[in-house]
């Protein structure tokens, strides 16, 4: 009987072992999942360097205007 109850032990504590390792797959899934996404929406909104720069000057020329009143 001894033996049985040892067994029984024994895989209670896999059981719990592969219900942690399963959440923590899970977790991991759900996060490339989430990045995949994210990473999809940025894509079409980048600027090229000349744009960029054409922006800044515009801000800048903005600023000092208001700087001046």
């Amino acid at each position: 009987m001894d033996f049985v109850k040892k067994f029984e032990q024994t895989l209670r504590k896999k059981h719990q072992a592969l219900k942690t390792e399963l959440g923590k797959i899970e977790h991991l899934i759900d996060a490339f999942e989430k990045g995949a996404k994210r990473a999809a929406k940025v894509g079409g909104s980048r600027l090229s360097a000349a744009a960029r720069k054409k922006i800044s000057l515009a801000q800048k020329a903005r600023w000092a205007k208001t700087k001046k009143k």
